[in-house]
C-alpha cells in the first residue's frame, strides 16, 4: 500500500480517537436525560462543567485520559519497536498519572487506578488486573491497530494482551480491546465494512483465551445480536439507534457495555463526526465510546475524511500534528515485531 494512503488512514484513526474523546467530555458519566437537559444537542467542543466530577478537569477541545493513555502506549511501542515489559509500560503510565495528579483526583477508571497504584508501590497488581472488567484496555488500544497487520489475528491479539495486562488481564477486557484494535487495523488497510466485521469477530475468541476467564458477557455476541435488532449501517434514524444502544447495550464503563456500544455506533454511523456527535449525546461513558468509535471510523475514512476545521482545532488546542505522528507509525510498522 502506498505510504501516503497509510499515513492518511493512520492519522485518521488517531485524530478520530481524539475527536470522539474531546467532543464527549461534557456529558461524561451522566445519564442521557441529564446530558440533554443541560446541553441540549452537543455538536461543538465544550468545557467540562464544575458539577461533573469526571469532566471538570477538561477544557473545550482537550482530550481526556483515554487519548492520553493511548499516546503513552504509542510512544512506548514506538520506542521499543515491540511491546515493552509490563514494568516499563507501568512506569510510563505512572509517570503520566503523577504529572496529572491522577492518583488524587477523579481521573482514572477504577481498574487502572488500583492496578497502577499497586505498580507504583512495588506491589503485585495481579489481584486487580485479573478482575478488571472495565474499558480501560480498549479505550487506549487504537495505536495497536495502527501498527499490526490486519490478517495476523494471533499477533494482533497477543499484542493487545501484552499491552493490556498492565491494568486489565481478563478475557472480556482483552477480547473487547482486540476487537477495537482489529477494526482499526482492518480499516487502515482499506478493507470494507463487511471485511472489517469478519476480522473483528475472528479475533475475539483468540484474544479471549489470553485473559483470565470471567462471567462477563461476550462483546462479540452482544454486537451480533444488536446488529439484528438495529439494522445497523442501513437505518437512517440516529436517535432511534442511539436510544436502542443506551437501553439495550448500555453505555456504562464495563467493557461488555461501552465497547459493544462504541462498535455499534461505528457500524451504524460509518462516519467519524456523525459517530462523535452520537456518542457525545448518548449518556454514559461518552468520551470513551467516542474515542473508540471514531478511531474506527477515522481509520476507514482517513484524516482527509474528517472535518478539516475540527481537526485543525484539535491540533491547535492539544499541540498535535496528526500526519507527523502517523508518519512515525508508518515507519515503525516496517520493523515492529513481538519478542518471544
Amino acid at each position: 500500500m502506498d505510504d501516503s494512503i497509510l499515513i492518511d488512514r493512520i492519522a485518521g484513526a488517531i485524530a478520530g480517537m481524539v475527536l470522539g474523546d474531546a467532543l464527549g467530555v461534557p456529558g461524561e458519566l451522566w445519564p442521557r436525560g441529564k446530558v440533554r437537559a443541560r446541553f441540549g444537542h452537543i455538536d461543538t467542543f465544550l468545557d467540562g462543567t464544575p458539577d461533573n466530577i469526571v469532566a471538570c478537569y477538561f477544557k473545550a477541545g482537550h482530550y481526556t485520559d483515554d487519548s492520553a493513555q493511548a499516546f503513552v502506549v504509542l510512544e512506548a511501542l514506538l520506542k521499543a519497536g515491540t511491546v515493552p515489559p509490563v514494568r516499563v509500560l507501568a512506569d510510563d503510565l505512572i509517570e503520566w498519572v503523577k504529572s496529572m495528579n491522577g492518583f488524587e483526583i477523579n481521573l482514572l477508571g477504577p481498574s487502572s487506578k488500583a492496578s497502577l497504584l499497586a505498580h507504583s508501590k512495588g506491589e503485585d497488581a495481579e489481584p486487580f488486573t485479573r478482575q478488571s472488567l472495565t474499558n480501560g484496555a480498549a479505550m487506549r488500544i487504537a495505536p495497536v491497530g495502527c501498527l499490526v497487520a490486519s490478517d495476523d489475528h494471533e499477533t494482533l491479539a497477543e499484542t493487545v494482551a501484552r499491552v493490556s495486562r498492565v491494568t486489565h488481564a481478563t478475557d472480556v477486557a482483552i477480547s473487547g480491546a482486540a476487537m477495537v484494535a482489529q477494526a482499526v487495523s482492518s480499516a487502515v488497510e482499506g478493507k470494507s465494512w463487511d471485511e472489517m466485521r469478519a476480522d473483528m469477530l475472528a479475533v475475539h475468541p483468540i484474544a479471549a483465551q489470553k485473559g483470565e476467564p470471567t462471567w462477563a458477557a461476550s462483546v462479540a455476541a452482544r454486537f451480533e445480536a444488536f446488529e439484528r435488532i438495529a439494522d445497523m449501517g442501513r437505518a437512517e434514524d440516529d436517535e432511534r439507534v442511539s436510544q436502542l444502544i443506551y437501553d439495550v447495550l448500555g453505555t456504562g464503563t464495563m467493557t461488555s457495555e461501552s465497547v459493544t456500544a462504541a462498535l455499534a455506533v461505528a457500524w451504524h454511523c460509518r462516519d467519524a463526526w456523525r459517530a462523535a456527535v452520537m456518542c457525545a449525546n448518548m449518556g454514559g461513558d461518552t468520551d470513551t465510546m467516542g474515542a473508540m468509535a471514531c478511531a474506527v471510523c477515522g481509520a476507514k475514512s482517513g484524516l482527509s475524511g474528517l472535518p478539516a476545521d475540527k481537526v485543525a482545532e484539535l491540533e491547535r488546542i492539544n499541540g498535535l500534528d496528526f500526519r507527523a505522528l502517523a508518519r512515525r507509525v508508518v515507519d515503525a510498522r516496517k520493523t515492529f515485531r513481538l519478542e518471544a
